[in-house]
């Protein structure tokens, strides 16, 4: 008796460690920029990504795949990615590509880079330190995994980098350290050259997919088997490299235990003959399926309420869907996963951030000798909340978001039934805030948004310190503000870095510290935040706090900012709307001195007005400012609010 107790209790505690090790959220984002537009094309990058993502996929990882991306596509997908990495147990990012470093840091570079001025390593490149600190803000364990270590391909070698020129030397990355429980892995040692190699894929990149699905294999261990294979296969020529601060084991490929299933005798074969009937009524039952499966709430239960429940029925997985994950309760399924068919209806799909394409789902079923294929289709749905106050560059939101002036009637409603229906999900209660915010409900707004920070939805952080900025239903409080800004510059958020920079460049409210503010006004403008870029362009055109004027860099960040508004921006810089004035503006200096002007116009102070009466909340004029607040806009990208320091935080309406 004491045996068979003493083998249940090992049986429940290995079903409880199966539990944690198997439960757990990791994404991935693979980038292949093969097809460079200013320079000669690589040969391998788009195959090795597609390899790649096929091996995270094999291993239940939610995968992103970005293929020759532009610097505005890596934006748009990196912010998804990051919106799926929010609490994940692992995030990964493997780049395939042109890579470099210059002063010691690396950047990866897209296929539009140009790199034909000094100022263009700015706004066209993705600086690799930016990456990490995104994923440490995002998740348990981070990974990101270069093969990307080649020679410089451009002709300009002297770069604007924060306050200094720098002239690139030497040759491929450089060494990066990474926070606890990071892994950075380099397809060549730091500062030197990696191979394309004689096949289809890089040496690099064959062997990690190749070892990579080893079963139970830690990544330690893989990346050692990787380096052993890459410095045969290229003579010694290249050696993989790593810096580790991983304290947990990450094992990418687990051993798939599958249920045994009990063998049918003589006496079972007409039970087997009614479960082959029941295969075939499961599989009917499938196909009738086409669920609506909503984004951003984490996995969704598909309640199928299959109709076969013998132990000896199972289904394998014959089609895995193209993006997102699927799971069950205590584990995340594989392409290669199999179920009992008293598991159907426990199963789960999360969809993927930004997709909204229908996915399929294909299982075969197996019952005794019969079997039979179904298919069924989910419908990945945005909850109309989301569409109706979801707000940009929100990196725990899910759509490209609306301004506050384009919030319009009914998004209240639509936020307070989705708070309803998902109490937990803090988005929901930020968005519910924005809503009530341009209905000109202060104080509920406040209250809602209150609460979505405190559940931990950062964008929320930073409104509170907007809200106490300006003095919108409360006194005006720059040290509280400030001290939010931090909070949430802190967590990553653009809009927050690009206002605590702002304000420690300044020194609004705080004790001017001209060097950080600039660097998280570049981090913010890398990321897509136009009001940071018109504020860098601002700084470059005049020169201020040290930081020497340089008109061509002005304009670089003001190309940036057109890039990323569109239309409405060339209006509000005073440019026709018409491709061929921008490109007039991009090379005469005429024009881009009209430029600047019309922006120093919006800047002259104005003789100071009683407060308005808010109707909509974003339009006070704030304490030190000297212009109305800033207009918010453009796909992928959306400025912050006016902060103080008579330094706006985005393109102002000329007035």
């Amino acid at each position: 008796m004491l045996k068979r107790y003493a083998f249940l209790a090992a049986l429940i505690i290995m079903s409880l460690s199966t539990l944690d090790a198997r439960a757990d959220r990791r994404v991935a984002l693979v980038i292949g920029n093969s097809q460079y537009q200013q320079i000669p094309a690589l040969k391998n990058p788009d195959k090795d990504a597609e390899d790649v993502s096929n091996t995270f996929r094999q291993a239940g990882f939610d995968v992103f795949v970005a293929k020759d991306v532009t610097k505005l596509q890596f934006e748009e997908k990196f912010r998804n990615y990051l919106a799926a990495a929010d609490g994940a147990d692992l995030a990964v990012v493997y780049y395939s590509g042109h890579g470099f470093q210059i002063g010691g840091e690396n950047f990866l570079i897209p296929v539009d880079a140009s790199l034909k001025d000094a100022a263009d390593m700015e706004v066209q490149t993705i600086r690799l330190d930016d990456v990490l600190q995104q994923l440490r803000t995002k998740s348990k364990i981070q990974m990101i995994i270069l093969d990307a270590c080649r020679n410089d391909p451009f002709p300009r070698k002297d770069y604007w980098l924060r306050d200094q020129l720098i002239v690139s030397g030497g040759t491929g990355l450089a060494q990066v350290t990474g926070s606890q429980n990071a892994l950075i892995a380099f397809a060549t040692e730091p500062g030197s050259v990696a191979y394309d190699g004689s096949g289809d894929l890089s040496p690099f990149s064959s062997a990690f997919s190749r070892r990579a699905l080893a079963p139970n294999q830690e990544i330690r261990a893989v990346m050692a088997a990787v380096r052993r294979d890459v410095v045969k296969a290229t003579n010694g020529r290249q050696v993989p490299w790593e810096n580790s601060s991983l304290i947990d084991d990450v094992v990418l490929m687990r051993e798939a235990e599958q249920p045994a299933l009990p063998a049918p005798d003589a006496q079972q074969s007409q039970q087997v003959a009614e479960r082959g009937i029941q295969a075939a009524a499961a599989a009917e039952a499938i196909e009738n399926h086409d669920i609506s499966v909503p984004v951003g709430v984490g996995p969704i239960a598909l309640k199928l309420d299959f109709p076969a429940k013998d132990a000896s029925i199972n289904l394998k997985l014959a089609g895995y869907p193209a993006v997102g994950t699927l799971s069950l309760p205590d584990r995340v399924l594989s392409p290669q996963s199999s179920l009992m068919a008293a598991e159907v209806d426990q199963l789960r799909y999360e969809p993927q951030i930004g997709s909204v394409a229908p996915v399929e789902i294909g299982f075969q079923i197996r019952a005794g000798d019969a079997s039979k294929r179904a298919t069924m289709t989910l419908s990945p749905s945005i909850d109309p909340c989301d569409q109706a106050a979801g707000e940009p560059l929100d990196l725990q939101g899910v759509v490209p978001g609306r301004l506050p002036n384009e919030i319009a009637g009914g998004a209240v409603e639509a936020c307070e039934a989705a708070v309803k229906a998902y109490p937990d999900i803090a988005r929901f209660r930020y968005e519910l805030g924005r809503a009530l915010l341009a209905a000109g409900n202060i104080d509920e707004a406040r209250k809602a948004i209150q609460e979505a920070s405190d559940k931990g939805h950062v964008r929320a952080v930073y409104e509170l310190g907007y809200l106490a900025s300006s003095g919108i239903g409360m006194p005006v409080d720059a040290t509280q503000a400030n001290g939010l800004y931090s909070q949430a510059s802190d967590r990553g958020d653009p809009y927050a870095m690009s206002a605590w920079g702002r304000a420690l460049f300044n020194g609004v409210g705080v004790q001017r510290d001209t060097g950080k503010g600039l660097d998280l006004m570049l981090t913010a403008a890398a990321m897509g935040h136009i009001g940071a870029m018109n504020d860098l362009a601002m700084i470059f055109k005049e020169g201020r706090n040290g930081v020497p004027a340089d008109p061509a860099r002005a304009l670089a960040f003001l190309r940036a900012g057109i890039e990323r508004q569109e239309a409405y921006s060339m209006g509000v810089l005073g440019l026709s709307p018409r491709p061929s004035t921008l490109t007039v503006a991009a090379c005469k200096p005429k024009v881009v001195t009209k430029v600047i002007t019309k922006i120093k116009v919006i800047r002259t102070p104005v003789p100071k007005a009683p407060p308005p009466k808010i109707v909509k909340p974003r339009v006070p004029i704030v304490p030190g400012e000297t212009g109305p607040a800033p207009w918010r806009g453009g796909n992928g990208g959306d400025s912050d609010h006016n902060t103080g320091g008579g330094n706006t935080g985005g393109g102002n309406t000329a007035g």
